[in-house]
């Protein structure tokens, strides 16, 4: 696992729970994120948050906070954020089907709670070394879904573009290089 420098990277984490909103603050801190914004499910709306540019955002899925929504908004345009925007969902939420609902509504990268420095270490590296294409279609849009890089079994139907359209893929930069 590479050393990263995480000074410039601006996080935004949305928790449900008060002691974890804390405990994401502290952690982000001591991994050296200078730029972090933790804010409950209600207050992301908050017109006081909107300069605020995340690169990555940590949300919740709990019975306090509905991350699957705010997943589904910013991936549909409903919010203000980029919705290329790496986004980890956080949950003690791990059974399969959970997980999969998680991955269809366009997580990035899945982080099972109870979490540690490290696991969050590792989730942004992950995004930094494996970054994913996007891929949209009529009832979805976010990151492949797919995690082996298993070619189709005749001639590759999808087309690249620079921009996306139905059932077709793009990468987009990375966020990178702000990590230096």
């Amino acid at each position: 696992m590479s050393a990263y420098n995480l000074q410039k990277l601006n996080v935004l984490v949305v928790e449900g729970h008060q002691m974890m909103r804390r405990m994401m603050r502290d952690v982000m801190t001591t991994l050296g994120v200078n730029n972090v914004e933790v804010v409950t499910a209600d207050e992301l709306g908050n017109p006081d948050n909107a300069d605020f540019q995340p690169d990555v955002i940590f949300t919740d899925w709990s019975p306090n906070c509905d991350g699957i929504d705010i997943i589904k908004k910013i991936r549909g345009k409903q919010r203000e954020f980029d919705r290329f925007i790496p986004i980890v969902m956080v949950s003690a939420y791990t059974e399969l089907k959970q997980v999969c609902v998680a991955r269809d509504a366009g997580i990035t990268e899945f982080l099972a709670k109870p979490i540690s420095a490290t696991l969050i270490y590792r989730r942004i590296c992950a995004m930094v070394e494996n970054p994913r294409d996007f891929v949209e279609t009529s009832s979805f849009f976010g990151p492949d879904r797919r995690r082996r890089s298993v070619g189709p079994a005749g001639t590759e139907r999808r087309k690249e573009m620079s921009h996306l359209g139905s059932g077709r893929t793009a990468q987009r930069p990375a966020f990178a290089d702000k990590i230096s």
